[in-house]
């Protein structure tokens, strides 16, 4: 889908047009779709020719990190790549994917709007009520005084959304973490205009409010950056972005 699709793609790569016309319309054989699957395929069994992994039986499940339908205290291990605070629309990224699936996010925007770091801002916009770690009031407080048009009102409202939904997300998975369990979080820090974006500041002072005890992380440096492409965000100047993979461990109760 992505190849045939590929003309599609501009140089935001997170931004795919959509055929105007009808002569714009991808027309494939079947034949044709039938050698591109059968090449992918063939590119799956290759990396799977390793050792073969044996253990129990596995149990896929999918579900809302704000809603896990999962046993309180039952999770030895978490391991995740929460999405960034960078305002890279997901739904927008996949919505190729998406439409093969059915899924059409122009004309129902119900999963667009539910996902976690969404640009499009919900009906009940966050009103200040949640309780932010110092880290995360801070960048809150730079967001809404900053310069820029729009700051204090939609820009505002979308970083309270996200820190919202990455706040309901670590207390569900503080719920269903058994004592001791561990938790290894992969995040990536980012500007929003010329103020830093600290998310694994964020993520580690947020999860030490709820019951995590940090044991490590290992940052590195990014040099490629999606953001980068968009030319008014280039106009701020910007130091260094890292990604990071932090190591926390579930406190007892």
């Amino acid at each position: 889908m992505r190849k045939l699709t590929h003309k599609f793609e501009g140089s935001n790569p997170t931004w795919v047009r959509r055929a105007s016309k009808d002569e714009d319309l991808v027309d494939v054989t079947c034949d044709a779709l039938d050698e591109l699957i059968i090449e992918d395929q063939r590119f799956i069994a290759e990396r799977l020719t390793g050792e073969p992994i044996i253990g129990t039986p596995v149990s896929i499940i999918t579900a809302s990190s704000q809603e896990l339908p999962l046993a309180t205290d039952s999770v030895d291990l978490i391991l995740t790549s929460p999405p960034y605070l960078t305002r890279i629309d997901y739904a927008v990224a996949y919505s190729r994917e998406l439409a093969i699936l059915g899924v059409n996010i122009a004309e129902d925007r119900t999963l667009r709007a539910a996902l976690m770091g969404t640009t499009l801002i919900r009906k009940q916009p966050n009103s200040g009520a949640t309780p932010y770690g110092r880290v995360a009031t801070d960048l809150v407080e730079k967001v809404a005084t900053h310069k820029s048009k729009a700051s204090s009102g939609y820009y505002l409202k979308q970083t309270r959304q996200y820190l919202d939904d990455l706040i309901a997300s670590f207390d569900e998975i503080a719920r269903v973490a058994k004592d001791d369990a561990v938790m290894k979080l992969v995040v990536q820090d980012s500007y929003y205009k010329d103020i830093p974006v600290p998310l694994a500041d964020i993520c580690v002072e947020e999860a030490e409010r709820r019951g995590w005890k940090f044991r490590d992380w290992d940052k590195t440096e990014v040099s490629r950056l999606l953001t980068q492409v968009n030319k008014a965000a280039r106009a701020y100047s910007k130091g260094k972005v890292e990604e990071t993979v932090i190591i926390l461990q579930r406190r007892s109760r």
